[in-house]
């Protein structure tokens, strides 16, 4: 990429494109290989563009986002900047900034470029659904306000189809066979199917018909095994949403359920055309996603304690009996090592959470426990270089020097999973806690300290640790958490001892046992589908 160095440097020459494209023909066809996936071609036509008009802000900020898929990021980081220069109000810079800077683990400044693009441009449909994922990660933003920001959104872009909404024609029998649908954008590897696959297995046929409908474009081993479990499977990235909804339909849904809230690749504005009686939202999402046509939020009475977080949602709460999750280990996972600090002498905390969720709080409470644990060291798995620097200027503040912090990037999962082979204690993220990221790491037997809240996203780590009977490991207070941690990383033998009975601890306690866990679930469905029979 030279030209995108001679642009940064201001080398870029005016030489014209060997073709006689005009400006605007190649700007379309920046704007169209993006979109299709066609990085090569896209970064061509922008280099040609900017031979004609070295300062084009667009075709600067397009080459900036190339650079972000390709991970350059410290040429992304420039090029977006430089865009911003020439066309400060520009929302959809701002945006991409935003999403950028979200990656890289730098939340306060993201929630900055967000912002910003919202005052340009309030109803930018993506800035806002970026804000809503990055809002559980900011200290000091609790459930009511989650909820006024989701419903703002809302009001945007949801409300508007609430007029199109018409009477369904499902016959209102509260035993008969349901037909349930699932719509994802993460129907592929990722962290939402390993805790639905085992859902799509273990469904009650009698009792259920499962839809499946797919907004992932790329498709892979674990989508395959997901049709499997489906009776009618769609994919449906390209369909718009009437066409979506007009499927739903015609399926004759009972309960469609939203496996996505607000994160990429999502179909809520389908759920705001209410294509089914009972609409549901589920695991994938934390917070409310503010629709009123989502009628109920799955969750457990950990995670939503009975009379402490219902105010946070516009959807109802329905309870599952055990823990929110089932989790189901994937295959490829190694065996449980012996703790590290039996070696090193000293433990190794580490943070193996996106790094979005990594707070200046949390970087000074981590730098207290390392100051409590002589030795010991702290990896922070996940990160890219240019967001680096905050956290260690955060922990060079609390008097921790770098040889005893370690960075690593982002890697594939038999990189990551060896990696807890170093790892002796994790410490959760606050105000949003690690979902998959704790499931795993109790899986290869590495136990994880929570900070707890009195909002679903800073819950997350109260069902699971109090599920397996780990719960002395759930505190309240941030003294708490500092002692807690570092009590566990002074006490090796105990670290040996709980490392080594963690699998069958997990084994035991039910977050494996997929049959019933969809039991449960399936009497939530029913119990819901009785609710609207009863209306009717």
């Amino acid at each position: 990429m030279k030209l995108l160095r001679d642009i940064l440097s201001g080398r870029a020459r005016r030489t014209a494109p060997a073709s006689s494209v005009s400006a605007a023909e190649l700007l379309i066809a920046a704007r169209t290989n993006l979109e299709g996936g066609e990085w090569g071609a896209a970064q061509l036509a922008c280099e040609d563009l900017i031979r004609l008009q070295p300062d084009h802000a667009e075709a600067l900020h397009l080459l900036g986002v190339i650079a972000y898929r390709m991970r350059d990021w410290a040429t992304a980081l420039e090029l977006m900047g430089r865009s911003i220069e020439l066309d400060p109000v520009n929302a959809s810079f701002h945006n991409n900034l935003g999403g950028l800077l979200t990656y890289l683990g730098r939340p306060q400044d993201a929630a900055a470029a967000l912002r910003r693009a919202l005052v340009l441009d309030p109803a930018h449909l993506g800035a806002r659904e970026n804000l809503l994922f990055l809002l559980p990660s900011l200290d000091g933003v609790g459930g009511e306000e989650l909820r006024a920001e989701h419903e703002e959104w809302a009001r945007l872009h949801g409300a508007p189809f609430a007029a199109l909404g018409r009477p369904h024609a499902n016959a209102p029998d509260p035993e008969r066979r349901l037909r349930v649908g699932y719509v994802s954008g993460d129907f592929r590897e990722h962290a939402v199917s390993l805790f639905m696959e085992p859902v799509l297995e273990n469904h009650d046929r009698h009792a259920v018909e499962v839809f499946c409908y797919c907004n992932n474009r790329v498709q892979d081993a674990v989508t395959a095994r997901l049709r499997r479990g489906a009776a009618g499977w769609y994919d449906i990235a390209g369909w718009d949403d009437d066409a979506v909804a007009a499927r739903i339909r015609s399926d004759a849904i009972d309960i469609l359920v939203d496996l996505s809230g607000h994160l990429r690749d999502n179909r809520l504005l389908v759920f705001a055309r209410k294509p089914a009686p009972v609409q549901i939202g589920y695991l994938g999402y934390l917070p409310t996603t503010g629709l009123a046509t989502i009628d109920y939020r799955i969750t457990d009475p950990l995670c939503d304690p009975p009379g402490m977080t219902e105010s946070h949602y516009s959807e109802r709460l329905l309870r599952l009996p055990g823990c929110m999750w089932c989790y189901k280990p994937m295959a490829a996972m190694p065996e449980v090592s012996p703790p590290p600090a039996l070696e090193q002498g000293v433990a190794t905390f580490a943070s193996t959470n996106n790094p979005a969720k990594i707070t200046d709080r949390m970087l000074e409470l981590w730098a207290r426990i390392l100051h409590r644990v002589p030795g010991s060291r702290l990896l922070i798995a996940g990160t890219a270089e240019q967001g680096r620097s905050r956290m260690l200027s955060r922990l060079h503040h609390g008097g921790v020097q770098s040889e005893r912090v370690e960075f690593r990037d982002r890697m594939a999962h038999p990189e990551f999973w060896a990696l807890h082979r170093r790892i002796d204690v994790l410490l959760d993220t606050y105000p949003f806690n690690g979902g998959t990221t704790s499931c795993e790491a109790l899986w290869l037997g590495v136990p994880v300290v929570s900070l707890a809240g009195r909002h679903m996203p800073a819950r997350a780590g109260v069902s699971l640790l109090t599920h397996i009977g780990l719960a002395d490991f759930v505190v309240s207070s941030e003294e708490q958490y500092v002692d807690v941690a570092a009590a566990l990383g002074r006490d090796v033998p105990r670290l040996g001892a709980l490392r080594a009975g963690m699998r069958q601890r997990i084994q035991a306690s039910g977050l494996l046992d997929a049959p019933r866990y969809t039991r449960g679930l399936e009497d939530l469905y029913r119990a819901a589908w009785r609710a609207w029979c009863t209306r009717r």
